[in-house]
């Protein structure tokens, strides 16, 4: 068989993330005779990248998520070496995370509109649809199970789709219990946090959890401004604080929250495309359904400060954000960076945050981290560390 050879090198433009793992970059992939193309390259930290179960769960996600070509996943291009080091090459996604979108809801006291969250939450349902019906090579089913459904790993672009990323985790089901628990705690089913047998019922769960965070206005069903251990225990007896939805809550909407949140795998819905068909249903029963324009246009007109047709206003945004964390008046600056009106009703911009809320918000954004990522970071040891 003929082989091409090309060549290919890439220019690192930006920072998109760091996490306690790895680093994700804005780069330039350029080609011959002027070709240029936007990418995103991900990359382990230096202090990983010679440890064999990190660079071989790297390698894994590659390989894994290579194939899935979806509009709701983020695609992987190519996996690569360069100085002994492995990165892979994946799609751009000119976009906020769902965690920064619900951030700038809380912030702005604005409500996220419930067919837009239920919208978000079905555009991740199709993909994971896509995901658990996947065939291998050898024509077996690959049980391709997330582990990581989280509002850190939902993208929304400024176009409006939306976007499941980061594989890391994900196993391809082997019917065998898991070595270890890795994901967002606040997200991980009673089972995974268990660590007994996974499938795709696990997903629908963290799946369960994200809506249930986007319609609580950014709170998830259990209560983080506890110890580690306390979360571990909520996680382990699925404790759900069913009072942080609204009163108002139709009826119908809850019950599929209910089933998706079930503790026993069993009493979940029996497919991805049942819970699919269930949010579709709820979304155009009354004749109107939104769509992808339908939520750009509505990042467009709350966040302008972002969206509102101003090239590189993202780039700036995730540039400047660390001085949030950095400034004399965190919150202040974050308002400032999302272009949050001085008239926001409710908001008082005289006060800053104190101390103790502070410490309360890094603690909350604390337990949104993986095992390895609270462990890196040196935010958990000891008794207080997730086993």
């Amino acid at each position: 068989m003929k082989k091409i050879i090309g060549h290919v090198e890439y220019e690192i433009l930006d920072t998109i993330a760091e996490g306690g793992m790895g680093t994700v970059f804005k780069a330039v992939e350029r080609g011959v005779n002027g070709f240029e193309k936007i990418v995103a390259i991900k990359m382990l930290l230096d202090c990983y990248s010679k440890d064999k179960r990190f660079t071989n769960r790297f390698i894994d996600e590659a390989k894994l998520v290579a194939n899935l070509i979806h509009e709701n996943i983020v695609q992987i291009y190519q996996l690569d070496k360069y100085q002994d080091e492995y990165y892979f090459v994946l799609e751009y996604v000119d976009g906020i995370t769902l965690y920064e979108f619900m951030e700038f809801h809380s912030m702005s006291r604005t409500k996220l509109p419930v067919k837009l969250a239920v919208f978000i939450a079905l555009s991740v349902a199709r993909a994971l649809v896509y995901a658990h019906t996947r065939y291998g090579q050898d024509g077996k089913p690959l049980n391709i199970v997330h582990c990581d459904v989280c509002s850190h790993n939902i993208l929304l672009t400024t176009e409006g789709v939306v976007k499941l990323t980061d594989f890391g985790v994900a196993r391809a089901g082997t019917g065998k219990e898991q070595a270890a628990v890795s994901g967002k705690l606040p997200f991980m089913s009673p089972e995974q946090v268990n660590k007994k047998k996974l499938d795709f019922r696990s997903d629908i769960y963290s799946l369960g959890v994200v809506l249930f965070y986007m319609l609580s206005g950014g709170k998830t069903c259990r209560h983080l401004n506890v110890a580690p251990h306390e979360i571990l225990s909520q996680a382990q007896n699925n404790y759900i604080d069913w009072s942080l939805l609204p009163d108002d809550l139709d009826r119908g909407l809850f019950g599929v929250l209910r089933r998706m949140l079930a503790t026993d795998p069993d009493k979940r819905y029996s497919s991805t495309v049942k819970v699919a068909r269930k949010l579709e249903q709820y979304i155009v029963r009354s004749g109107y359904a939104p769509t992808s324009f339908t939520l750009a246009k509505y990042m467009r007109r709350e966040m302008p400060a972002l969206f509102a047709d101003k090239p590189g206003e993202l780039e700036n945004y995730r540039r400047n954000a660390g001085t949030a964390a950095a400034g004399s008046d965190p919150a202040a600056t974050k308002r400032m960076l999302w272009g949050i009106s001085e008239t926001t009703p409710g908001l008082n911009k005289t006060q800053s945050m104190s101390e103790e809320e502070l410490a309360a918000e890094n603690l909350t954004k604390t337990r949104l981290m993986s095992e390895d990522e609270l462990r890196a970071s040196g935010l958990v040891s000891g008794e207080a560390e997730v086993k």
